[in-house]
C-alpha cells in the first residue's frame, strides 16, 4: 500500500497526477471516481467492473466514514458534544425476576418546621415528642 500526496497539474483540456514511483505501471491506466479516484496503474480491470466496485462498496463505506469524521472535527472545534463510535453489540443476558418481600412498617415520620429557623425536620415519633432542631439548636416539643 502506498500513500502520496501530489499536486495536479495542467495538461492539455484536462489535469494530471503522476503516479508514485514504487507504483507497477502498464501502456494504459483504468480509472473510476468522482470524489475519490479509483485507478488501476495497469490497466488489468475492465473499468466497467472497477466502476461496480467503487459504486457498491467505496463510496458507501467512504461517505458513511467521512460523515463521522466531520462530525467529530466540528463538534472539536466547536465544543460541542463529540458523536460516540459505535461499539460492538454486547449480549444481553435475560434479567432475572425478583420476588417481593415483605417490609416490617418502620417508624411514623413527620415533616415539620423548626419555629426559629423555619427549617425542615424529619420527626421521629418513636423519640419522643420532644427534641431540637438540628439547624439553629432551637427547642421543640410537638403537639399532636
Amino acid at each position: 500500500m502506498i500513500k502520496s500526496r501530489r499536486r495536479n497539474y495542467q495538461l492539455g483540456g484536462s489535469k494530471a497526477v503522476t503516479y508514485p514511483s514504487d507504483v507497477i505501471v502498464g501502456e494504459e491506466a483504468s480509472v473510476v471516481g468522482n470524489r475519490l479516484l479509483l485507478i488501476d496503474p495497469r490497466g488489468e480491470v475492465p473499468v466497467d467492473d472497477l466502476m461496480e466496485f467503487m459504486e457498491k462498496h467505496v463510496e458507501p463505506a467512504f461517505w458513511k466514514w467521512w460523515k463521522q469524521k466531520e462530525g467529530m472535527r466540528r463538534a472539536r472545534e466547536k465544543g460541542a458534544m463529540k458523536v460516540l463510535q459505535a461499539e460492538a453489540p454486547i449480549e444481553v443476558q435475560e434479567a432475572e425476576s425478583i420476588e417481593m418481600q415483605a417490609i416490617a412498617a418502620g417508624p411514623q415520620i413527620y415533616l415539620v418546621n423548626c419555629w426559629r429557623c423555619g427549617g425542615q425536620i424529619a420527626w421521629r415519633m418513636d423519640l419522643g415528642m420532644r427534641g431540637c432542631c438540628p439547624y439553629c439548636g432551637a427547642l421543640i416539643q410537638l403537639m399532636v
